[in-house]
């Protein structure tokens, strides 16, 4: 039993520290992310993203005033479906949208509470549109650890539309749940490999007579675990913090834990998952039941697959000299068959600008270099990094030689390649193999070069 244990955790560790999958999909507010947690991913520049989702959760309701309602007598269920679309302005840069309907209803024994500092007294049922979300992120990725990113986000959320309650008593101020003004988001995701952790604070909107919404202070930790390319574990665990407000809601924890799974490599995947407010789980167990779901069918564009290798074909043999005399003709003896001619292979990697962090694609074409050099134990590789012209030529010429560093490491700690078969060198933004003065050509000329000569010919 303990070894099996020791086992078990030893695959976790190994999962945790592991490079997370090319593959991204949009959260239920529609931007880049878990469940419900963004992360410091992005969508690819010029790609859409798009979600639908829908969830179920257990609440708990603030008291009413000079009260204290026990908890279990203030539960109501919150229901929720939202459409999302995004876009990827830059690589670093994405806008999004979502917007949807929502329901709240009292649960069990509901005696009165209050739900966005308005107090309901009786059982009631609230649809209304949730409030049109807009937003933004910019992603920031470290030089000194490829594999940590950073997502900063900011958003409104702006209400639409009114409120359709049916409730047990005549209250003529209750006309809707949510604030009748924007409310404001602003937050930072961090995602090292799987893991991934995020601070927000939404700033609430009021309701009409002045009545003070609580503002929402939430922080959380969440894991995506590719245990295939197309099969995704994900958990999350947040808190959402209540602050301020007149009748604030009460704080609570949730935890999310399901799956997704990718259609192939269509960028289509379908999210599955289970949620429960631990608070009320460690107040009553499951009596009331703590517990709700959420499913979600989401798109965002897979990753394109990595260009083939360009084989430089050997020079074709001389021809058979023929020597004559005056007298006679000498025609040689044929000679042995040379040895196989060397062969080279040219491949190209792309960086982000200021960037030495290998991308995913950068990584396919790398196992493949590998794959050559470990068929021919004889073949050696020079790699050449280069960098478009923006910056001064030194800081040019440092990060080139970080882009071809980034590609060595690659082949030496991840495929066991001898580091003496490999040799690096840096360019800056000389010698340019495409055109500096667009875009798209100094896009391409953030580059490694990987030239690898196969000694045995094939």
């Amino acid at each position: 039993m303990v070894v099996k244990r020791t086992a078990l955790l030893a695959v976790l560790v190994c999962l945790a520290g592991a490079p997370a999958s090319a593959q991204i999909a949009p959260g239920n507010t529609g931007d880049i992310g878990l469940f419900t947690m963004p992360t410091g991913d992005q969508p690819r520049a010029g790609t859409v993203t798009f979600s639908l989702y829908g969830w179920k959760e257990q609440l708990v309701a603030g008291n009413l005033a000079f009260t204290d309602t026990e908890m279990r007598r203030r539960l109501y269920s919150h229901w929720a479906g939202e459409g999302s679309l995004g876009i990827g302005l830059s690589d670093r840069l994405s806008v999004f949208v979502s917007a949807g309907e929502e329901r709240f209803e009292s649960r069990g024994g509901w005696l009165g509470g209050s739900l966005s500092s308005i107090q309901i007294r009786g059982r009631f049922e609230a649809d209304e549109p949730r409030k049109i979300f807009f937003g933004t992120k910019y992603q920031i990725v470290s030089e000194a650890d490829s594999d940590f990113r950073l997502g900063l986000w900011l958003g409104a959320h702006v209400p639409i539309g009114h409120t359709n309650i049916h409730r047990d008593e005549t209250t003529a101020d209750l006309d809707r749940i949510k604030s009748r003004r924007a409310d404001w988001e602003w937050g930072i995701a961090a995602t090292k490999g799987v893991l991934t952790g995020i601070v927000s604070y939404q700033l609430s909107g009021k309701h009409d007579n002045d009545i003070r919404v609580a503002n929402r202070l939430r922080f959380g930790v969440g894991a995506d675990v590719p245990l295939t390319p197309y099969v995704h574990v994900i958990g999350e665990l947040d808190r959402t913090v209540m602050d301020g407000g007149d009748f604030p809601e009460e704080s609570y924890s949730m935890f999310l834990a399901g799956m997704r799974f990718f259609f192939g490599r269509s960028g289509i995947a379908l999210s599955l998952a289970a949620n429960v407010n631990v608070d009320m789980l460690a107040r009553h167990g499951f009596s009331p039941a703590p517990m709700g779901g959420m499913f979600g069918l989401t798109y965002a564009a897979w990753p394109p697959p990595p260009p083939p290798p360009v084989i430089v074909p050997p020079p074709p043999p001389a021809a058979p000299v023929v020597e004559e005399k005056a007298e006679t003709m000498t025609v040689p003896a044929p000679a042995p068959p040379p040895p196989p001619a060397p062969k080279t292979t040219r491949d190209e990697i792309f960086f982000d600008a200021g960037s030495a962090r290998l991308t995913n694609i950068a990584k396919a074409i790398l196992d493949g270099v590998a794959l050559r050099m470990k068929n021919d134990l004889n073949a050696t590789a020079v790699i050449t990094g280069y960098s478009d012209n923006a910056g001064s030529e030194p800081a040019n010429v440092a990060i080139s030689s970080k882009r071809a560093e980034a590609a060595r490491e690659y082949l030496v700690t991840r495929h066991g390649i001898d580091p003496g078969r490999i040799t690096t060198g840096a360019k800056g933004s000389a010698e340019p193999a495409y055109d500096n003065s667009t875009a798209e050509g100094r896009a391409k000329n953030r580059r490694a070069l990987i030239v690898v000569t196969l000694v045995s010919g094939s």
